[in-house]
């Protein structure tokens, strides 16, 4: 039987020691992310850097295991339940945002049981996912 994620559901992304709660997509959200494709005389082309800043400002509803510069725990900020884009800068200057954007973008559309690093396509090592259904 096929499985669908709701949009309460959320999905723990552990990679390497830190845990990133990132939310489903809406319809409306992944429509502003194919507005990061343009064609450009015939030929499509992904706007990438955009288009994982958008996921990551749409998609991470909190984080475990980050710390600012002087020890105190990291804290993400929101605006109408998205990220802010300092924090979206903040998130993707780790040294976890290439697992981060690569899983983003193979769950999207729902789970795969694997998640390939799309340049060796071999399994990330590090990264774990484990759903956690919020029901109705």
């Amino acid at each position: 039987m096929a499985k669908i994620l709701r949009l309460s559901d959320r999905i723990k992304l552990t990679i390497d020691e830190v845990v990133f709660t990132i939310a489903p997509l809406n319809h409306f959200q992944k429509i502003t992310l194919a507005g990061c494709v343009s064609s450009d005389g015939g030929n499509d082309r992904l706007d990438l850097p955009k288009a994982q800043a958008l996921y990551v400002k749409y998609a991470v509803k909190d984080v475990d295991g980050l710390e600012g510069y002087e020890g105190e725990k990291y804290e993400l900020e929101f605006d109408n339940d998205e990220l802010t884009d300092n924090c979206v800068s903040e998130l993707l200057s780790l040294g976890q945002r290439n697992k981060l954007t690569t899983v983003a973008w193979q769950i999207l559309n729902g789970i795969s049981e694997k998640l390939i690093d799309p340049t060796t396509d071999e399994e990330l090592e590090g990264v774990e996912l484990e759903v956690v259904s919020k029901g109705k």
